[in-house]
């Protein structure tokens, strides 16, 4: 605003920035109502705490303390940083199974000492929290209506009924959840998330999954299929892999292209019933029965304890008892189905154009007795002798393998690499040319308009615009900025340049030059206007250093981190952070005219031009404003038709100051996202914790079981 330096001025209390409120869809909590824990579903107590231990270390490893809970590797993985986690979660149909690897290192996630956690959610009616795990599956065994057992398939449905929590929210629980024990077992966050899933998901499927990833602060997953993911596990040598698992169903894989899928088909017999189905019908003959997610999960349950014992009981609803069911019963089940092998077999070499001797290896997935009786089916065959994977993280490890970071993502960054560069011409130096204009128009205009005040032959005080000055000295530090930003793309010297400095040292050189030398002109600024206008004042460098400060800060943080751009994303990180050069020389405009409206002396008979020059300017930089404000092409039209009529409208010798200090704000807003754009963009921890508090659904977490 205008400044009357060395006279009084009353100093009100700056307005403080209001405190927003994040909305939350689903709290981060287990706690059942007191009620169901009277009635003793869970216990609480150490479990609540250890739930609030694990989310306030997800993501935040300097939280925990140095010692055994806490390993340092040492060795890592070829271009993989020694502190980053990469998540495999396997998706099956009634528990989720995880293993993750960290320098090199596979071990498995493993929830209160078991390899499995209940995939479903259970919707808390009186708070709408979203409790998961072991707590979850005892709410909702007492309250069936109210747990959702595969949330997961209602997000690849889309399909979301009344009553049922949202898919993406109920999603991220889940994922919330494994992300948190599986971050407080090897004490730091995750980096690389892969989903194991048999399901092919498209494009819209993909999306949604990556929400729910974000909203729970983790990673974009990659997806990788069952089959894929035992190949990779089990070794199995190509070019065609059978792989088969206790659904039952068969998928072959052409490792030759990448694990891709040439082929599945579930074996089933249409006239036979399912073979869970089948099982029930065993135990209760005359099918008197409700049949719900409850009688499902116990026949899941009751087919993996046949994996290991000849007898298993089968829990039924009352009034019917416990019925015993044996391997036997689950061969007879199994056996309509699997009498179709030969046929499906046939069906899936035609589909994938291929041989029977084609196929060099079998892969049997799951430890179940269904999967046993396929072994013997297709060891009637010519297929080759099967391979049984009996690890229940098995399919985890072998996404973890076969999704290893690459090379794109933690390989060569701008610190390593040279980017292809062209000789330096006055085009490419417009951006430059165009800011130095406007700083150096604005800084003459603020000496041109300051009105001395004199006692005598001397000046007591000086009547000035500031916030002109401080606009100035910012605009000369982004000319500096735009013209680091050149340094790693032109040649600056026509012969003897060295080709072998890296891209990265480039921009570190240029940025840091650029936060340094801006500031360093932002002081010359404000010595220049106070021996200009004839009269020595603090309160010139002030400003200027006030206007510039923010902006150089964000050219250093960039200096810092931009050696660690990926290379892939260089391209894209120079264009976001390309100075917005047209809204910013259109806002100096509209700043210039103002100040020549209302520190100009005009003739009676040109007063007009006030007025034309008053408007002219608040509608430039009204305008300026609005397509300051936002990215989105929209709401940037919306945006600027609205401050530039509203700014016709308001704009006087009061309200000026006000409005060239918000467009400055702005323009320093903009630094700070490009800063937070580099930061996001080199590190992978730091682009996880912004996706954690930036999203409203960013504080769902899942509860430990």
């Amino acid at each position: 605003m205008v400044s009357l330096c060395q006279l009084p001025r009353s100093s009100a209390d700056a307005p403080k920035r209001p405190l927003y409120a994040v909305p939350r869809c689903c709290r981060r909590s287990f706690h059942l109502p007191s009620s169901r824990r009277k009635e003793g579903l869970v216990s609480t107590g150490k479990a609540d705490s250890a739930a609030t231990e694990l989310a306030a270390i997800y993501h935040h490893a300097k939280k925990i303390r140095e010692g055994p809970s806490r390993k340092r590797p040492f060795a890592t993985l070829p271009r993989m940083p020694a502190n980053d986690l990469h998540l495999a979660v396997d998706c099956a149909a009634w528990q989720i199974t995880a293993a993750s690897e960290t320098a090199g290192r596979f071990q498995p996630v493993l929830f209160d000492g078991h390899s499995g956690l209940p995939n479903g959610v259970y919707t808390d009616p009186g708070t709408g929290a979203l409790i998961t795990g072991a707590a979850g599956l005892a709410a909702g065994m007492a309250d069936p209506e109210r747990y959702q057992p595969d949330p997961l398939g209602m997000l690849y449905a889309s399909a979301h009924d009344d009553g049922t929590p949202d898919p993406i929210a109920a999603v991220s629980a889940v994922l919330a959840h494994v992300a948190n024990v599986a971050c407080s077992q090897a004490g730091i966050p995750i980096t690389t998330l892969t989903i194991v899933d048999p399901r092919t998901w498209g494009h819209r499927a993909r999306h949604r999954l990556s929400q729910a990833a974000t909203s729970a602060g983790l990673p974009a997953p990659n997806i990788v299929s069952t089959a894929a993911a035992a190949t990779a596990f089990a070794g199995g040598a190509g070019p065609f892999v059978l792989v088969g698992t206790a659904a039952p169903d068969l998928t072959i894989l052409d490792l030759s292209d990448g694990s891709q899928q040439l082929a599945k088909a579930r074996i089933c017999d249409t006239t036979a019933p399912a073979i869970d189905e089948a099982l029930v019908q065993i135990a209760v003959p005359d099918g008197s029965i409700d049949r719900d997610w409850r009688m499902a999960r116990e026949v899941q349950q009751v087919r993996a304890i046949l994996a290991v014992q000849p007898r298993a009981p089968l829990l039924l609803p009352e009034p019917h008892p416990p019925a015993a069911i044996t391997r036997t019963d689950a061969s007879a089940a199994a056996q309509p189905h699997l009498a179709q092998v030969d046929d499906h077999i046939k069906q899936l070499l035609a589909d994938g154009d291929i041989d029977i001797a084609d196929i060099t290896s079998v892969i049997l997935v799951d430890d179940d007795p269904i999967i046993s009786d396929l072994e013997i089916a297709l060891g009637a065959t010519s297929l080759p002798a099967p391979i049984r994977l009996r690890d229940p993280h098995a399919v985890s490890y072998g996404a973890l393998r076969l999704v290893r970071p690459s090379s794109d993502q933690y390989g060569e960054t701008a610190a390593t690499v040279r980017l292809p560069r062209v000789r330096l011409t006055l085009a490419s130096l417009a951006r430059v040319a165009v800011l130095a204009a406007c700083s150096v128009t604005l800084l003459f205009q603020t000496i041109a308009t300051a009105d001395p005040y004199t006692w005598g032959i001397d000046i007591i005080a000086v009547l000035w615009p500031e916030e002109n000055l401080a606009l100035a000295a910012a605009l000369a530090v982004l000319t500096g900025w735009a013209a680091a930003q050149l340094a790693p793309t032109t040649w600056v010297m026509s012969s003897g340049a060295d080709d072998q400095t890296t891209t990265g040292l480039l921009l570190r050189r240029g940025f840091f030059g650029a936060a340094v030398l801006g500031l360093v002109v932002s002081g010359l600024w404000g010595l220049g206007t106070g021996v200009a206008v004839g009269f020595i004042d603090d309160t010139f460098v002030t400003a200027a250093l006030i206007g510039a400060a923010p902006i150089a800060a964000c050219a250093a943080l960039i200096a810092l981190a931009a050696p660690r751009i990926p290379v892939q994303q260089i391209q894209g990180w120079l264009h976001r952070i390309n100075p917005p050069v047209t809204f910013i020389a259109v806002g100096a405009a509209g700043v210039c005219l103002q100040r020549f409206a209302y520190g100009t002396v005009f003739y009676p008979d040109m007063i007009w031009l006030r007025g034309t020059a008053q408007f002219l300017g608040a509608i430039l930089l009204g305008v300026a404003t609005g397509c300051l404000a936002t990215r989105q092409s929209g709401l940037r039209l919306f945006a600027a038709a609205i401050l530039g009529l509203g700014y016709m409208l308001i704009a006087n010798y009061t309200t000026v100051p006000y409005l060239t200090s918000a467009f400055l704000v702005l323009i320093a807003w903009w630094a700070l996202g490009a800063a937070a754009t580099t930061i996001t963009g080199s590190t992978p921890r730091a682009a996880t914790w912004f996706n954690r508090w930036s999203n409203p659904l960013s504080s769902t977490r899942g509860a430990p079981s």
